[in-house]
């Protein structure tokens, strides 16, 4: 089964931009067969929602130097083995369980570049401005994933 699972904080700001775009698509995603799990910061229940025939899109909130609301692109696997340099606040939560666990999860996470992770119970407004856009780029990213879908994971 193909599953998106949207993680961060709501009140960190930007933190919570992956959980924002993800319940934004969310009606479109299920339509696609996708299921859609709002994981926020609770990487256990995330974990825990993972089978190893599962193909997993993880959203976070990242920070990596770019423009605020850049979309980054990588292999899990690529995320699992380079633990800690992947600068997610998340990286000591569902991506240390299956490293911890050896989960073979196949699948992608897809970083959403933040502009402010600052204690707010909204995004800011640099992202505010970019959400329908964002939104319309992980939307297209992901169902370029499902329209290639098992080719994609190799």
């Amino acid at each position: 089964m193909i599953k998106a699972i949207g993680i961060g904080n709501r009140i960190m700001m930007d933190d919570g931009i992956a959980i924002a775009v993800l319940e934004n698509i969310k009606n479109i995603l299920e339509s696609m067969g996708i299921e859609v799990i709002i994981g926020e910061t609770d990487f256990q229940f995330c974990f825990h929602q993972l089978k190893e025939d599962d193909f997993v899109i993880i959203l976070d909130a990242a920070h990596l130097g770019t423009v605020a609301g850049s979309i980054h692109l990588c292999k899990l696997e690529e995320a699992i083995t380079a633990y800690g340099e992947t600068n997610s606040q998340h990286d000591m939560s569902v991506y240390d369980l299956m490293r911890l666990y050896s989960k073979p999860i196949k699948g992608h996470i897809i970083g959403i570049e933040i502009a402010e992770a600052e204690f707010g119970c909204e995004i800011s407004g640099t992202l505010k401005r970019k959400f329908d856009g964002i939104c319309l780029e992980v939307e297209k990213i992901i169902c370029e994933m499902v329209r290639s879908y098992p080719a994609f994971i190799e």
